[in-house]
């Protein structure tokens, strides 16, 4: 990755990425979060198996309430294509579903010998990481123990 894309440390503010919605709206991480708890999970692409299986697994613990209220914000890289086909693969009303453009690199998960970066964040009310776990290999870019102990549930 190149210099400029560092991964924001636990205890920094988390970038207010631009963000683009199935349907083609346009918006910010920011506003998507809307002050709330957020877990936001950046996938490798929207067509990764492993990110497919950890934004399901998201969007289940969401539906069962084991995220204390915390929103699921899943984004994949790309237009609103992306974000179409997130959303057709992950049909739940637990999560929203988004596209980063090009704006993943800004979060850090540029892409270092061709190769994506994915993981998961956890932003606290105010903006700032509470957590987070980021990984070239999307297997490695979630931990479910890790992420719900840092919820503090």
């Amino acid at each position: 990755m190149p210099p400029s894309a560092t991964v924001p440390d636990v205890g920094t503010p988390m970038p207010d990425l631009s963000l683009i919605g199935p349907t083609g709206v346009r918006t910010s991480l920011h506003a998507v979060r809307d002050a709330t708890a957020a877990i936001a999970y950046f996938l490798r692409a929207s067509t990764c198996p492993a990110c497919i299986a950890h934004a399901r697994l998201l969007a289940g613990l969401a539906a069962s309430g084991k995220l204390g209220g915390a929103r699921v914000i899943l984004i994949a890289p790309g237009d609103d294509n992306e974000a179409r086909l997130l959303a057709a693969r992950i049909p739940s009303s637990a999560v929203s579903t988004w596209a980063s453009g090009t704006a993943h690199a800004s979060a850090g998960m540029g892409s270092f010998l061709s190769i994506r970066h994915s993981g998961t964040f956890l932003i606290d009310a105010g903006g700032e990481v509470r957590y987070r776990r980021t990984a070239v290999l999307p297997p490695l870019s979630l931990n479910r123990g890790e992420l719900l102990a840092a919820l503090d549930l």
